[in-house]
């Protein structure tokens, strides 16, 4: 009903605003928080001193607050609904952009940083709850779709950033560059989003909750699907926290080739999840994650055997042309 009411009073434009601030969210919240600190993990190292504990460390603290976030933003939707919800993450994100690189401890800065990859699952959770109420059926699954691939788009704006105003930047200036950006996403969120009516709030929001155990109980897949997760991300992390290091340590690379190899990783996402998805259609899911998993251990297998720039090059579009769309298929 809401969307049938909805698309006779919703027009292209309306519907193209609607779809870039959602989009332009989801990129800004994931990509200046996990990912860019994974992308600038030497500059990051060498401004706070790290050690690679350390900084493995904080890497994980992102990823558990990314987590944690996700259990509790249900509960948070009761309580604020979709819109407040959508607001307030993406209007914090900024401040605590700016706060991670006015710390002068890594705790403050990795806690501020924690507090961004909270905010963006739970602008992501807040996305999916309001698109019922401001974006019609007709356009809600490619619009959710686009904004699915924020991550993709913003390790493409991470890198082209990067190559662009690193070498000429310190790294507060950097942080200040994108903390900029995402105050103007921000900005036109509360200016141009529109707000849905109170009574579909309710309706849409307030719905009985569902155990984790029933679930596991009637449909057993659940938890192969956890697992597969976790093992994914156990041996996708690593890749993805250490691969700006391993550039500049390793193959005494520099912030250009470093920019470089994140915009192809971002566009091989992007392309990958046309590509893959076609490939599921025709083949099967199962044979693509399997696909998917012999490929991650080809990558690594070969940096291990000969740990030169054009087989990380090489590594990293196979690595990216498969991870970012096994979510979807999982």
């Amino acid at each position: 009903m809401q969307a049938a009411n909805l698309s006779s009073h919703t027009s292209p434009y309306s519907l193209l605003i609607v779809c870039f601030i959602l989009t332009a969210c989801s990129a800004v919240t994931h990509g200046f928080s996990m990912f860019l600190y994974s992308a600038l993990l030497p500059e990051v190292r060498a401004f706070f001193q790290l050690s690679y504990s350390t900084a493995s460390f904080i890497s994980a603290l992102l990823f558990i607050a990314y987590m944690l976030t996700s259990l509790i933003s249900g509960v948070l939707l009761t309580k604020l609904g979709g819109y407040k919800l959508f607001l307030f993450t993406i209007g914090l994100s900024p401040i605590l952009l700016v706060l991670a690189v006015l710390s002068p401890w890594a705790l403050g800065f990795a806690t501020c940083l924690a507090l961004v990859s909270g905010c963006a699952v739970a602008n992501w959770n807040a996305i999916v709850a309001l698109s019922s109420d401001i974006i019609p059926l007709k356009y809600r699954n490619r619009i959710l779709g686009l904004a699915s691939s924020g991550a993709a788009f913003a390790i493409t704006l991470n890198g082209i950033l990067i190559a662009l105003f690193l070498p000429e930047l310190s790294l507060q200036s950097f942080w200040f560059v994108c903390a900029a950006i995402t105050s103007i996403i921000a900005l036109l969120s509360f200016v141009y989003l529109p707000k849905p009516k109170d009574d579909k709030q309710e309706q849409s929001y307030n719905k009985p909750s569902i155990k984790p155990s029933a679930i596991i109980k009637s449909h057993p897949v659940a938890i192969q699907a956890v697992l597969l997760s976790a093992f994914i991300g156990c041996i996708s992390g690593p890749f993805l926290t250490f691969l700006s290091p391993f550039i500049v340590d390793e193959l005494k690379g520099d912030s250009n080739q470093t920019g470089a190899i994140w915009t192809m990783i971002g566009v091989a996402g992007i392309v990958g999840g046309i590509i893959i998805g076609a490939l599921a259609d025709k083949f099967g899911i199962i044979q693509v994650i399997k696909l998917t998993l012999l490929s991650f251990a080809a990558c690594i297998t070969l940096l291990l055997w000969d740990a030169k720039l054009w087989v990380l090059w090489a590594s990293a579009s196979i690595f990216a042309f498969l991870y970012f769309p096994v979510w979807g298929l999982i």
